[in-house]
């Protein structure tokens, strides 16, 4: 009978000593094969950064979000030289409007130093804000006093507390990498295609073009796109036509435009900028280790004095 007992004793204290053991190693078990909550929440942080610093064209910031992976492919010199960088006052409107940046997870698969997500983005649109911000011309927003400074700021604040801003968004899939620590985007750029930008304009310099994102690296199932900053420096409107020529020329109907903002001609009065944007998919046989370039050439198709123009807009209007 005593012995009965004392085996009795033991059992229920193996098992006590089983269930804690389990309950101790349950965490190290979930951190170790289920994506963890702080885990995730640090991959969504990293992707923020760099799609805020991708949208306030802060390009050595995104550089140093990338993999170390990525930046063996191209160096941080040849990064830069590819886009066309914000910088002095119009950076730091850029960051305040994209500041509060909303982003929420659609899709994710985290594992222990990779993750995959897919992500919706607002944030306000630096375009409808063109007419407070002198249409975002660095040179007149830096000659700015430091008062006259403080009142664009002190409005933009105001108008984000109002909630009177336009936004614009979109959504991005991202994959991302730990390293040392810190999550990373993962942009495999040694399999994907380099894309070239470049703009040719008439000898006349009666259009000023330049390529905002003048090198990128596109992946065959994922759309990319650049933007073309415009402006009209003359005393004359006129009407420009965009042509583009896609090289090498034999691959050319693998290149496929899903989106352009000047499909149509397109009419720029005197001392007017305008952003446009035009966006691709290269088709799943495009060769692989193939650059590609394409050119946006411009034509002056007419000219002609503002008021004769804006008839014709209003015309085609009534149609």
């Amino acid at each position: 009978m005593t012995k009965r007992i004392v085996l009795l004793a033991l059992g229920k204290k193996a098992a006590l000593f089983a269930v804690a053991l389990v309950i101790l190693l349950l965490p190290a078990a979930a951190l170790k094969f289920l994506p963890s909550r702080r885990s995730a929440e640090s991959a969504l942080g990293a992707a923020r950064s760099y799609l805020k610093a991708l949208h306030t064209r802060d390009y050595r910031e995104a550089y140093n979000l990338i993999s170390s992976a990525d930046r063996i492919i191209l160096d941080q010199q040849s990064y830069l030289q590819g886009q066309v960088e914000r910088r002095g006052f119009a950076m730091q409107l850029a960051r305040q409007l994209a500041a509060d940046m909303e982003i929420r997870i659609i899709e994710q698969e985290t594992q222990k130093d990779r993750a995959r997500l897919t992500v919706e983005y607002k944030v306000p649109a630096d375009d409808e804000l063109s007419f407070l911000l002198y249409s975002w011309d660095e040179a007149k927003l830096n000659a700015l006093s430091r008062a006259e400074r403080q009142r664009i700021i002190d409005l933009l604040e105001s108008m984000k507390k109002s909630r009177n801003l336009i936004t614009t968004g979109g959504r991005e899939t991202l994959t991302l990498v730990r390293e040392g620590g810190h999550w990373k985007i993962f942009l495999n750029w040694a399999s994907a295609i380099k894309v070239s930008f470049a703009a040719a304009v008439p000898r006349d310099n009666a259009i000023e073009v330049e390529v905002l994102r003048r090198t990128l690296f596109a992946s065959l199932d994922e759309p990319f796109q650049t933007s073309l900053k415009l402006r009209n420096p003359g005393q004359r409107a006129f009407i420009a036509r965009i042509t583009h020529r896609v090289e090498p020329t034999e691959f050319s109907d693998r290149v496929a435009m899903i989106a352009c903002g000047f499909l149509r001609p397109l009419t720029l009065n005197p001392g007017e900028e305008r952003e446009v944007s035009s966006a691709y998919l290269l088709d799943s046989n495009f060769p692989k280790n193939t650059p590609l370039a394409i050119t946006f050439e411009f034509s002056l198709v007419e000219s002609a004095p503002r008021a004769r123009i804006q008839e014709k807009q209003r015309s085609a209007a009534t149609l």
